[in-house]
Order: structure tokens, then C-alpha cells, then sequence
């Protein structure tokens, strides 16, 4: 069988919310042979993978996206989604990327920060992707990726949810002293900041590592992540305030690759890209609390820290993480920061 082709199918039924509907189309388009096709003589084929697994609201956008392309490029251009993890694991699939192996990818900073370190400035810059589009931060971050990395940034599928943390004891104070959490680089300067010891986790992990008490705590996005692995079986406590950062996405291409593409088949790429970040963000932003509540539901408590321990936390992973940045990314770090600095919130410590 031919690489499949992501293409518009009826759905039946109502559903609760839009997180759900578009669960059930991801799982639609995945396995119903009457939304698939071949890719057609003499169209160029482009590889995606995914970071994420099929079925999980990481891939919601992404595969919006691959229909809108395949539909209007129909007889030019065809994007063949190889899958998620179980074709390239997390964190080795942006190096395959790089490689060449495959042509794109939809990953997040920090699965590839080794790579691109000032990448993990994406879950501090301001939140709307059509902004960061406007200040010229995605400008910023295709230069450095294309030095870094030898990737095209092209952009974000899925932005808009703030952080938390699960824990399986509430958590009352920002002193970390003694508690275990998960963490990768977007974290790891503010949560030893805060006094944690970290270990580093990848997502299938979490779960085990919860249950098993490797970690006391994760910090991972508020909205579908949870839900999606079923945390809510083996933590108890959401922490608040949310951590002041967003989800990053990033739409990578072989550098290579994207820049010997046609003229035309670059601008249809970008133009539905350009097109569907609005919506990312609203997507994602509106589900972020929806699903939160559906783990409280599940059982899960909320525990809010008190009024100056808030302040403290915040300052973590504000002013002092965008401190660490700029000094520990000297090429791009500061540049970074001066785009940023007049649209965010700035604290106090």
C-alpha cells in the first residue's frame, strides 16, 4: 500500500467538547480506508513525523494541517504522515530530520535542545504564535536552527496551554528542597532554582515513574497530556498557579530539503501553516482549563500556594529562567530577549 493520503470525512455524532471531536478524527483518518488514498504520480512526496502518538491531542492541528496541504496541493505536492514514536522515538526524531531521513517534523524544543539550546526560549516568549510570527521570533529561531541544526523553523501546530505540575503529595510551598521531579532543559534552571533534584523523563515514562515513586512530581502541560496518559491513576495534586509558560511546538524541516522545494510548493506550505496558527492557539488555549477540570472530575485537586510562595514560583520561571538564557546562550540568547522583553509579564523577587 502507497503512503497515505490525510483527506475530508464525514463525521457523525455529537460530542461534548471540540477536544474529543477532533480526538475521533484523528483516529478517523488513521484507520478508515475510506479516508485514505495514494499519493498520486508525479506529485513530490514529504515525510512527517511526529513526536507525539497518533492519537494524542498533540497531533490535532498537525494533521489539520496535512489535509488542508494535501487537498490544495492535490496533483503537486503530497505530506506523507509516517506516525509518531513508534516510527522514530521522541527524541531521536528531530535528529532524523536533521539527517535527512525524514523531511519534517513536529517535535517541541525540548526533545532537541541539545541541538538548538536557545530553542527552549519558545515556552517563555509570548504565547500567540501569530505574534512571535509578527516580532520576528520565528525569524530568530530559523537562523539558529538552520546554524544549530541544519533545520527550517517553520513554524507552530500546537501552542497555547500553560504548565503545571502533578504531584502525588500536595505541594504548599516553592521550596523544592527534597522533592524528585521530572524534568528536560525548558525546566531544569528554574526547578533548581526552586531547590528540586531532577531526573529526566521521556512521556511513556511518566506514568511508571509516578507509580513506582522515581519522581514525587512532573511538570507537563495543562491540557490533554494528562489525560491522554492517564496520570490521574497514579497523582493526586495540581499545583497553582500554572506555570508561566506555553506549550511549544515546532515545525521543523531539513533545512536542505525545504530550500530545493519549488517556490510554489514552499509558499502553499507556508500559507496554510500561516493560516492555521491562529486557530492553534485558540484551540489549544480553550481546551487547556476543559481538560483540567476533567481530571478534577477524575479525582485530582487542585492546591493553590499561598499568596507569597506564588511569587517566589513565578520569579523561577520568569525574570530568572530569561536571566539564565541570556547568559548561558550568548549568540542568541540576548537577541531573544530583546524582542521579547516588551510583551511579557515581568515579577519581582
Amino acid at each position: 500500500m502507497g503512503p497515505i493520503r490525510l483527506r475530508a470525512c464525514k463525521a457523525k455524532g455529537s460530542f461534548i467538547t471540540l477536544a474529543v471531536l477532533s480526538i475521533f478524527l484523528i483516529g478517523m483518518y488513521a484507520s478508515n480506508p475510506a479516508c485514505v488514498q495514494a499519493a498520486e504520480k508525479g506529485e513530490i512526496t514529504l515525510t512527517l513525523i511526529s513526536g507525539w502518538r497518533i492519537n494524542e491531542g498533540g497531533n490535532i492541528k498537525l494533521l489539520e494541517l496535512v489535509k488542508r496541504v494535501n487537498e490544495k496541493g492535490k496533483g503537486r505536492v503530497f505530506i506523507d504522515f509516517k506516525g509518531g514514536p513508534e516510527v522514530a522515538e521522541m527524541t531521536v526524531g528531530p535528529k532524523l530530520v536533521r539527517d535527512g531521513v525524514f523531511d519534517f517534523a513536529s517535535t517541541t524544543p525540548g526533545y532537541y535542545a541539545g541541538m538548538c539550546p536557545v530553542s527552549v526560549t519558545g515556552y517563555y516568549a509570548p504565547a500567540d504564535p501569530v505574534q512571535l510570527r509578527k516580532i520576528g521570533y520565528f525569524d530568530l529561531m530559523d537562523e539558529a536552527h538552520r546554524k544549530q541544526m541544519g533545520c527550517a523553523f517553520l513554524g507552530m501546530v500546537w501552542r497555547g496551554e500553560k504548565f503545571t505540575i502533578l504531584s502525588k503529595k500536595p505541594i504548599r510551598s516553592a521550596d523544592f528542597k527534597g522533592w524528585k521531579m521530572h524534568s528536560i532543559p525548558i525546566f531544569t534552571a528554574a526547578l533548581k532554582y526552586l531547590g528540586a533534584s531532577t531526573v529526566s523523563l521521556q512521556l511513556p515514562e511518566f506514568y511508571t515513574a509516578l507509580e513506582r515513586g522515581v519522581v514525587d512530581a512532573v511538570p507537563l502541560p495543562m491540557g490533554m497530556v494528562p489525560l491522554d496518559n492517564k496520570l490521574y491513576e497514579v497523582s493526586k495534586y495540581i499545583l497553582h498557579p500554572p506555570i508561566p509558560i506555553t506549550t511549544s511546538n515546532a515545525f521543523l524541516a531539513n533545512a536542505k530539503r525545504w530550500d530545493g522545494l519549488p517556490s510554489d510548493v514552499r509558499e502553499l506550505i507556508m500559507d496554510e501553516l500561516i493560516a492555521i496558527e491562529p486557530e492553534v492557539f485558540e484551540f489549544y488555549t480553550n481546551i487547556m482549563y476543559t481538560a483540567e477540570a476533567e481530571l478534577v472530575k477524575r479525582g485530582m485537586e487542585i492546591v493553590e500556594l499561598p499568596p507569597e510562595e506564588a511569587k517566589k514560583f513565578y520569579y523561577a520561571f520568569t525574570d530568572y529562567s530569561w536571566g539564565v538564557f541570556v547568559k548561558k546562550f550568548p549568540k542568541y540568547g540576548p537577541r531573544v530577549y530583546e524582542i521579547c522583553k516588551p510583551y511579557l509579564q515581568s515579577s519581582t523577587k
